[in-house]
């Protein structure tokens, strides 16, 4: 095994993260809400 292989990296501010449902849940505090993960396609 190596480091994180099976966690998710943010793409905006390269945080490691455990798992895609907790990299989500920082994308939407902390870079409000882009929705990257989610496959939203809505334009605000």
């Amino acid at each position: 095994m190596r480091g994180m292989e099976s966690g998710s990296t943010c793409p905006y501010c390269n945080s490691e993260f455990a798992d895609k449902d907790v990299l989500s849940k920082h994308i939407d505090k902390v870079h409000h809400g882009s929705g990257l993960l989610e496959g939203s396609t809505k334009k605000h």
